[in-house]
């Protein structure tokens, strides 16, 4: 046989193995610390949400919580994302339990690109940073008297 032959068919069992413990072991780890939800095939999953419309995503949502509970994880991209339905459960989660659930996952060198190393208020971690966008936010844009300032540029 070709030596080459066997080069690439080792190469090819070496990186089927490493796939397979990659991917038991990070699915270990993360089912074990979040929420039930449907299963994520990471291709095939990604391929069928960017088929759904917007106007297909809250039905499909909430028949996920009548099957998973009030409490679902999707993995819609390369990072799980949680959806809560209950109102009591979504109080405790975002006001009594803020500073828990506050902080922002880290950001992918592409997304620091868009985010400014995540220094805008949407991606920016909690801390002095995120306190100071967001007392700009509500001070200088979402105030009153701006909001009708911008009235003549919304038209």
């Amino acid at each position: 046989m070709e030596t080459w032959f066997i080069a690439f068919v080792s190469l090819c069992i070496i990186f089927l193995i490493r796939a397979i413990f990659s991917s038991l072991t990070t699915t270990k780890k993360t089912t074990a610390t979040l929420p039930p939800g449907p299963p994520h095939v990471p291709i095939i999953t990604s391929i069928l949400w960017l088929r759904k419309s917007s106007s297909q995503l809250e039905p499909f949502i909430k028949t996920l919580h009548t099957k998973y509970g009030p409490i679902i994880t999707l993995k819609i991209s390369s990072r799980p994302a949680i959806f809560i339905s209950d109102h009591t459960l979504a109080h405790h989660a975002l006001v009594q339990n803020s500073a828990i659930f506050s902080d922002r996952p880290r950001a992918l060198p592409t997304s620091k690109i868009i985010s400014s190393n995540q220094h805008n208020i949407s991606s920016a971690f909690y801390g002095a940073t995120w306190r100071t966008l967001r007392r700009n936010l509500a001070s200088e844009i979402l105030h009153p008297s701006k909001i009708k300032s911008f009235s003549e540029i919304r038209k």
